[in-house]
């Protein structure tokens, strides 16, 4: 099977036998997507939800989304799910780990019960056909723009802007080696904006006394 990716003047076609296996994209989820059809697919498929506080918190540490979770609206949660990289499911021994097992991690903020912010690690690092692979089932039946310098610095962004999907809804951005988010963007614009003006109003009382 083929899978094309659309950039903007530019056309790559992936060969996905294997990646079909390290990540079908039937354990995809989705931006506004609900939270019930995302868990239909994703457990079908051998994912699971980590259940477990302990682990779920360290799981969470670090991650950007949570520097803006205070801004959401109460109706926002946060799961996170893990899959094998080669499909089965996992056993008890390896949710147990505290170190992540090999294969993804998916985290998934919902407002509302829809997908606003997913974030996708690889136990190790991504490799491209991965990252393209990703990108491809989340074009929506568009494709991905890369915006131009001076583009990007008019964009009002909360975690960054790498590529922009061609309906200007869904925004990407690759984090490091090992992780790739997607973010709604009327979401992504918000936090950005709510961010500035709690830093803005707080200046004056911080410097206060110099």
């Amino acid at each position: 099977m083929k899978y094309t990716i659309y950039f903007k003047g530019l056309t790559v076609i992936i060969v996905s036998a294997t990646l079909h296996i390290i990540f079908p994209n039937s354990a995809d989820a989705r931006i506004n997507e609900r939270r019930e059809s995302i868990e239909r697919r994703l457990f079908a498929s051998g994912g699971i939800v980590y259940r477990n506080d302990e682990i779920e918190s360290s799981r969470r540490r670090g991650m950007p989304y949570m520097q803006y979770f205070q801004y959401f609206p109460s109706s926002a949660n946060i799961r996170i799910y893990f899959k094998t990289s080669d499909g089965r499911r996992p056993t008890s021994s390896e949710l147990e780990q505290r170190r992540m097992a090999a294969g993804w991690d998916l985290h998934v903020v919902y407002v509302d019960g829809k997908s606003v912010i997913e974030l996708y690690q690889r136990s190790k690092g991504m490799t491209d056909f991965e990252f393209n692979h990703l990108l491809n089932l989340h074009t929506e039946g568009g494709y991905w723009k890369r915006p131009t310098k001076e583009e990007k610095e008019e964009l009002v962004s909360a975690f960054g802007v790498d590529m922009v999907r061609s309906d200007g809804r869904v925004r990407a951005k690759k984090l490091g080696g090992d992780k790739l988010i997607f973010v709604e963007v009327e979401t992504d614009k918000l936090l950005a904006e709510m961010n500035t003006n709690e830093l803005l109003q707080s200046a004056p009382i911080s410097v206060e006394g110099f």
